[in-house]
């Protein structure tokens, strides 16, 4: 299958519709909602020198929902914060800016924006250090995850921590991953844009660094992908698979959806998919 998970590299435009469509069917959550996951997560407090701003490095931060819930929470227990932003998408950091002009609580944040993809960002060899480095969502996009992570660590300060938010291989969602690759991945899946948790773990435990995991949930209204005409159905389909116009790839279609259909609950005449994430929060202790 020649266009089995390039969703992203075939075609970006398609995957922003796709992923606008994910936008609009997924549980919604407000800062409310998100605060008490993060609490656990983001220390209440991140060593770095006595009354330096807090440095955070941001890769792929998208339009800064998450990026703006971590910052207030640092801004709790720290005067000030210099968040670097690396995001490849213009359309995107535009409306992170957006964002960031019309929320005053992010005031005392300053923003160093870089239209870069990680690689080019880390080929600039920037030699600045930071006290928290994050990657949400966005591991499974880079070239190579191994290196992307190291280059992540190394920028890291003594005693920072990097958080990394990735699809759990635990959950419904992980093993869909899994069943897919079997059926139609080619060569190293790690090489591919199927990657999980389990992935970014192994590389931790092969580097000696200790790190400790919690779980997100969010459920999926999944109903517009049984209904054969609806285009946000294929849309849907398609964020899931990372795979385009997956209306030519019947089996890949037929083999996701019988797979949606077992492991989600109907409630009413809605269907509701069960996705799972894991958060990986490392130390880099002094």
């Amino acid at each position: 299958m020649m266009n089995f998970g390039k969703l992203v590299k075939l075609s970006p435009e398609r995957y922003s519709a796709c992923f606008r469509a994910y936008q609009t069917v997924i549980e919604k959550k407000n800062k409310e909602d998100y605060h008490p996951f993060y609490r656990s997560n983001v220390p209440d407090s991140i060593l770095c020198e006595s009354g330096a701003e807090v440095r955070v490095l941001g890769i792929g931060s998208g339009s800064g929902e998450i990026d703006s819930i971590i910052l207030n929470r640092l801004l709790q227990h720290h005067d000030s914060v210099y968040n670097r932003v690396v995001e490849p998408s213009e359309e995107l950091i535009e409306r992170y800016k957006i964002r960031a002009r019309e929320d005053t609580s992010l005031g005392d944040v300053t923003f160093d924006w870089r239209q870069q993809t990680a690689e080019e960002y880390f080929l600039d060899k920037d030699r600045t250090t930071f006290n928290l480095a994050h990657a949400v969502h966005v591991l499974y996009h880079v070239k190579d995850l191994h290196a992307t992570l190291r280059n992540m660590w190394e920028q890291l300060a003594d005693g920072g921590r990097m958080l990394v938010q990735i699809k759990s291989d635990a959950g419904v969602g992980g093993r869909l991953f899994h069943k897919m690759w079997e059926k139609f991945g080619e060569g190293d899946r790690l090489q591919s844009v199927f990657r999980m948790s389990c992935d970014v773990k192994q590389w931790l435990d092969e580097m000696g660094i200790s790190y400790v995991t919690s779980e997100d949930e969010t459920n999926i209204d999944v109903t517009e992908c049984f209904k054969e005409n609806s285009k946000k159905g294929m849309l849907l389909l398609e964020f899931f698979t990372l795979t385009p116009y997956i209306a030519n790839e019947p089996e890949l279609r037929s083999m996701v959806l019988e797979y949606i259909r077992n492991n989600s609950s109907v409630v009413g005449d809605k269907v509701f998919f069960k996705s799972i994430s894991e958060v990986i929060v490392a130390h880099k202790r002094q």
